[in-house]
């Protein structure tokens, strides 16, 4: 019995006011529930207003055995600009470059000046497991793709955290590794074609797309690509022919990640994203409420 909660980017007053309706308490070992735990599918920093709290609210509830999360691409991301090179010393895992900076600049600023804290906080996400896989049910950040699962699991310890000798390969985009955790952690892209390119949240120019990887098929890059405002872009009409039935297990999965909108709602009966964009003032925070069904429903959803 799990409330399986969405990306929450330092909104903690929105996961506090979710607690409460999914019938959580506060307690002196954080938010309980007598029959329900929580499992987070990362995303804690970045973007909001009380990233610090959320995290210390999260930790609580793991902590006391009330909650379960996996790591998402923004504590990846920390621990990436946090970690010096080992080759180059002079230089991070993650680029200090203006793009990268403007990502995480809050989180930065809320840390402040304390480096203790904030080596407290890269050693905890570098705990948070890539995925779980439990009896019923998966959950990780962007994509199951079990293929990819396979390949990673030799970097994995136990518990399914990068094991710490192999987290500066996780960087290099010349080692296999790095592919691995770009399609668990950020989800499958694509290369767009030439001269067809969009904006994203932060303004950055992207010629490469997240695709839809739930779909069992796609005929044109509009139905395909996860792009904002994809009407306004020409040249997504152009015709593919793309079988994907990347996941066709019997245990339902469940992620977040891709800033969806509008009312909640099943991707299949199989899948679930509980990323409703809680990041916006506009955007929900979401929960799905898992009672043990084979075959997902949307009256499931709280937010």
């Amino acid at each position: 019995m799990f409330d399986i909660i969405g990306d929450i980017h330092g909104q903690a007053t929105k996961l506090k006011q979710l607690l409460i309706k999914l019938g959580y308490k506060k307690t002196d070992q954080g938010f309980t529930h007598n029959e329900y735990k929580v499992i987070f599918v990362g995303d804690f920093i970045d973007r909001g207003p009380h990233q610090l709290e959320t995290l210390a609210i999260i930790k609580e509830m793991i902590d006391n055995q009330n909650a379960y999360a996996v790591m998402g691409n923004h504590e990846f991301n920390a621990i990436g600009w946090m970690t010096p090179s080992a080759q180059h010393p002079d230089t991070f895992l993650r680029k200090h470059n203006a793009i990268h900076h403007k990502q995480h600049k809050i989180f930065l600023e809320q840390l402040g000046h304390n480096e203790a804290l904030h080596q407290y906080w890269i050693e905890w996400f570098k705990s948070l497991p890539l995925f779980l896989d439990l009896a019923h049910i998966r959950v990780i950040h962007a994509c199951w793709d079990n293929q990819c699962i396979d390949r990673i699991l030799p970097y994995l310890d136990e518990r399914h955290c990068l094991k710490a000798q192999y987290i500066e390969q996780a960087f290099d985009p010349t080692c296999e590794l790095f592919e691995y955790c770009e399609t668990l952690l950020k989800g499958k892209e694509i290369t767009l074609p030439d001269g067809v390119y969009y904006q994203d949240k932060e303004g950055t120019t992207r010629h490469r797309s997240r695709i839809k990887w739930w779909l069992k098929r796609a005929d044109t890059l509009r139905k395909l690509c996860m792009i904002p405002d994809a009407e306004c872009i020409k040249g997504l009409e152009q015709k593919i022919d793309i079988n994907l039935e990347l996941y066709q297990d019997k245990k339902p999965v469940f992620f977040g990640h891709y800033w969806f909108s509008g009312k909640p709602a099943i991707l299949t009966p199989k899948m679930v994203c509980v990323d409703y964009s809680a990041a916006l003032d506009s955007g929900k925070l979401v929960a799905y409420r898992y009672q043990g069904e084979s075959q997902l429903i949307n009256q499931h959803f709280i937010y």
